[in-house]
């Protein structure tokens, strides 16, 4: 099938993570179905079923809207939902597809999405890395950097780009082991998530500015709105990777700022 992999691969790691969650002690199943078939054209159901804790009717009703988790003591209890079911939605709106929700409190839960994929028959070949200008001069093996994310799921999938790009990570949870790790360490770059408990990377940027004004670090986040923006230029962030990831736009922007920090350190030389 010719698909996007990777908003496929966020949108099924949110939704299996967030069924993880909430079934303590149970089972999960995952199944693929096809639905329909028009020549090349093909519809695709995922479900993504539990045992779990269920959700109310009433609760359901507001479950894709943005940062909704049931109730303020089960966000308390389980944390947040990984990117939110209100981005994937999203994420399946832009792939031309349906969520839908199944549940029963105390007997479990079952988000389904259907999606159309074109299949084609003919060796599909692998994707080329893409090119970009001076990349060869960086040494990757020596790339330093840091992801600051409390939300595991969150810190699978951009461990799993950088990866991708032949760049590995350390991962802190929140915004006070990120001060320290800056101040003990070497750091190329930073991705720095915005909504953490303790110190939000707001702060925790802020912090790292007092003493290192050089380092370049990235906003990770949801909000894109312009009356936000200068909300992330004076806690001294140097530039904004939307959530949920564009993985064109996260490549470009990294190695950007990596082969600008080279050129930064060869003309200090």
């Amino acid at each position: 099938f010719i698909a996007d992999q990777l908003k496929i691969s966020q949108i099924l790691i949110n939704l299996i993570g967030n069924a993880i969650k909430f079934t303590k002690d149970g089972d999960i199943w995952v199944r693929v179905y096809k639905i329909d078939q028009k020549g090349d054209e093909y519809t695709l159901r995922f479900e993504i079923e539990d045992n779990g804790i269920g959700i109310t009717k009433e609760k359901q009703d507001h479950m894709f809207e943005s940062f909704s988790q049931g109730s303020i003591q089960i966000n308390r209890k389980y944390g947040g939902t990984g990117l939110g079911l209100s981005i994937v939605k999203g994420l399946i709106e832009i792939l031309k597809g349906k969520i839908y929700l199944k549940s029963e409190l105390g007997k479990g839960s079952t988000f389904f999405f259907e999606i159309p994929l074109t299949y084609s028959a003919e060796t599909i070949q692998k994707e080329q890395p893409k090119q970009f200008n001076n990349i060869d001069e960086l040494d990757l093996n020596n790339i330093k950097i840091l992801v600051v994310e409390d939300n595991k799921i969150n810190q699978m999938i951009t461990k799993k780009i950088l990866n991708k790009m032949s760049l590995s990570c350390d991962i802190v949870d929140n915004g006070e082991e990120a001060v320290e790790r800056v101040k003990q360490n070497r750091y190329d770059v930073v991705l720095m998530d915005i909504h953490m408990p303790g110190i939000s990377g707001l702060e925790a940027t802020k912090i790292i500015r007092t003493f290192d004004k050089e380092l370049t670090i990235f906003a990770l986040t949801a909000v894109t709105l312009e009356d936000k923006m200068h909300e992330f230029d004076e806690a001294g962030f140097d530039d904004i990777i939307s959530k949920p990831f564009k993985q064109d736009d996260f490549e470009k922007k990294l190695y950007n700022a990596l082969i600008d920090n080279k050129k930064s350190t060869a003309s200090s030389i």
